[in-house]
């Protein structure tokens, strides 16, 4: 019988997350509208969806897809994860010069 190797250890507390298949997925392309009042931070999420106009053509009319409210330590958090996120996704450059 193969022994399971030990678990991981970690700082960061994981908290199970559930409904995880009902939580809808928002795509969104940019923030027009943020703030904070008097606590509760406040940011507008929105896309451009495409349109057809009177003639043959299109346009691209800008919607809000979302409104986002958090605490400041949620939007902490956000931010982290975001980071986090982008730092994922950038290009390591290899001592050779060749980018990963």
């Amino acid at each position: 019988m193969t022994e399971k190797p030990a678990p991981k250890t970690s700082n960061e507390v994981f908290t199970p997350i559930r409904d995880l298949p009902s939580a809808p997925i928002i795509f969104f392309e940019f923030c027009p509208t943020f703030g904070n009042h008097s606590g509760p931070i406040n940011i507008m999420l929105a896309a451009g969806i495409v349109m057809p106009s009177a003639g043959s053509g299109t346009d691209v009319v800008p919607v809000a897809v979302a409104h986002l409210r958090c605490t400041a330590a949620a939007a902490i958090q956000l931010r982290e994860a975001i980071d986090k996120a982008l730092l994922i996704g950038t290009p390591v450059q290899h001592p050779e010069g060749k980018a990963n």
